[in-house]
């Protein structure tokens, strides 16, 4: 399989002329696609490509390699996708990357429903996933930023101030961006002022708190246990506010994040039971 995944990204790198223009399309790092080129003409003992700093070319090996390899990979796909939809069921198991705020706190309520409609479908989240997808063999990935070849937006992500019941009752509610300062903030990272938007204009207020993390999922339950007020991504903070256990500040102000895709790292022939997933996640996904 490992042989095999080299040369479908080396039939890449040709289809679309560079080894970065191939990595935006795999989704996976520039030097992954450059090492596994690198390891198939190791293997095969011979040159696929003349290499310059401007241009990429393939070498006589290479085209003729090429010209054999291309087809029977695109026939391997077809085949490959031709049986798995002569099931009328989906089954087997589906890999999906997706980042630690948005698999532990939207995922799992979405996979539940999709597996009450799919019973035999299995699907293994990753929250840890490597950046190279197609070599951790992933079939879908839950990706922040600019979109690209095989990725379907899901939602702009907005961020919202956030606090538990129990602090605004021992703090007070914000009535006003110059408010937070006199609060408990619990920053992302090493934030130290938020850029609030609102029908008023934009604002940046300088933000202070005891706690900051690096991790989104540790900041909303911060802001759950009354340590202070979050700035969190709506869809992960959806929930807690459901159950009561958070409070939206200053509902008229937000952050912009970046827009969150859902991925396919390979053009192959989806399998039935990846397809009905995507689809699903499309269409449910909290906006």
């Amino acid at each position: 399989m490992e042989e095999l995944g080299d040369v479908a990204v080396f039939v890449r790198v040709v289809a679309t002329g560079s080894f970065s223009a191939a990595a935006r399309a795999l989704w996976m790092p520039k030097s992954s696609v450059s090492r596994r080129v690198a390891r198939l003409e190791n293997r095969l003992g011979v040159r696929l490509l003349h290499r310059t700093t401007r241009s990429l070319a393939l070498t006589e090996a290479g085209s003729a390699y090429h010209a054999r390899v291309a087809p029977a990979l695109a026939e391997l796909d077809s085949a490959a996708g031709a049986a798995a939809d002569t099931r009328e069921v989906p089954r087997g198991t589906v890999r999906l990357a997706a980042r630690p705020d948005v698999g532990a706190e939207v995922l799992p309520e979405l996979v539940a429903a999709f597996l009450a409609r799919y019973p035999e479908v299995r699907v293994e989240v990753a929250l840890a996933a490597p950046a190279d997808l197609v070599e951790g063999r992933f079939d879908l990935a839950l990706r922040a930023g600019p979109g690209g070849p095989g990725a379907t937006r899901l939602q702009n992500t907005r961020f919202r101030l956030f606090a538990s019941p129990v602090y605004l009752a021992r703090r007070g509610t914000p009535q006003r961006p110059a408010d937070l300062p006199t609060h408990h903030c619990l920053p992302f990272g090493d934030a130290t002022h938020w850029h609030l938007r609102s029908p008023q204009g934009e604002v940046s207020v300088a933000i202070a708190g005891p706690l900051t993390s690096d991790d989104l999922t540790f900041v909303r339950r911060a802001a759950v246990a009354g340590v202070g007020i979050a700035l969190l991504p709506h869809p992960a903070a959806a929930p807690s506010v459901r159950a009561g256990l958070l409070t939206p500040v200053l509902p008229d102000h937000h952050t912009e994040g970046q827009p969150l895709h859902l991925v396919v790292p390979s053009d192959r022939h989806l399998p039935l039971r990846v397809t009905v997933l995507r689809d699903f996640l499309v269409a449910n996904f909290p906006k």
